[in-house]
């Protein structure tokens, strides 16, 4: 499950990456963004069975899940509603998390850092 939760995390940066460096509201925006929720659903929904910092039970990372879904249905409720700053404010804020918690995974003793050889 880690290797699916990375794996798909990886791509929703990279996507996300895209989307935010290019035009606002084209057609190949909004595909992108369709694209990018879809690997982010996953992304979230593989998270809880990951329980490596507390071992059979949720961590404070899995708030941090939580929020990231209810962040992505206030950006396309507010994108649905023509609430283009608050659709914004919401990607980017996600996407910042994102590459936040990508980081962290990097930390020594976490899986990614032992699979890399550092950790």
């Amino acid at each position: 499950m880690i290797w699916f939760h990375l794996i798909t995390a990886l791509m929703a940066i990279g996507l996300g990456s895209i989307n935010l460096a290019r035009a606002k509201g084209t057609p190949q925006h909004r595909f992108i963004g369709w694209c990018w929720l879809v690997l982010m659903v996953g992304v979230t929904l593989s998270s809880f069975p990951i329980q490596e910092l507390n071992p059979g039970h949720f961590s404070w990372i899995h708030g941090l899940t939580v929020i990231t879904m209810i962040s992505m249905a206030v950006a396309l409720t507010a994108i649905r509603k023509g609430k283009v700053r608050l659709h914004a404010g919401c990607m980017i804020g996600t996407m910042t998390g994102a590459v936040v918690a990508g980081l962290f995974a990097l930390a020594p003793g976490r899986f990614i850092s032992i699979q890399l050889g550092y950790g």
